[in-house]
C-alpha cells in the first residue's frame, strides 16, 4: 500500500467517525456508533507501506464503550461506497486486509476482515 492510499484510508475512517456512523464487522460480531479511530503510526511517512495499527472505539447498543484493533494492515479494497468521495462518504463497505504470520505456507499470508459502515438515522 503506498503513502497515498494510506492517506485515504485514514482521512475516509476519521470522516465517518465525526459524522457519528455505524460500524459492522460480521465476521467479528461487532455493531455499533463508531466513536473514534486511531492510527499508528498517526504521521504517515512516504516510506510506509502499512497501518501497524487501527483502533475503533464504539458505542454498542448497550451503551459500551469497545476498542477494536486491526494490526499490520497492508491495503483494502473499497467494495461499495455512496459515489461521493472521501470528503463526504456517508457509507462504505471495505475489504480491509491484515497480514498475519500465523498462516500456514499454502494459505493467503493475510486475511481479509469486511468493514461496513453507514450513516446512522
Amino acid at each position: 500500500m503506498n503513502y497515498k492510499r494510506i492517506e485515504n484510508l485514514k482521512f475516509a475512517l476519521l470522516n465517518l467517525a465525526r459524522q457519528g456512523c455505524r460500524l459492522n464487522i460480521p465476521s467479528h460480531g461487532i455493531s455499533g456508533r463508531i466513536i473514534g479511530v486511531g492510527f499508528k503510526p498517526y504521521w504517515t511517512s512516504p516510506v510506509d507501506s502499512k497501518i501497524e495499527k487501527l483502533e475503533i472505539n464504539y458505542m454498542d447498543d448497550s451503551g459500551n464503550i469497545i476498542p477494536f484493533n486491526l494490526h499490520n494492515i497492508t491495503n483494502y479494497d473499497v467494495i461499495s461506497n455512496d459515489g461521493t468521495g472521501y470528503e463526504n462518504m456517508q457509507n462504505a463497505c471495505l475489504d480491509i486486509h491484515v497480514f498475519s504470520q500465523s498462516k500456514g505456507r499454502n494459505e493467503e499470508p493475510y486475511e481479509k476482515v469486511r468493514v461496513e459502515i453507514t450513516k446512522d438515522t
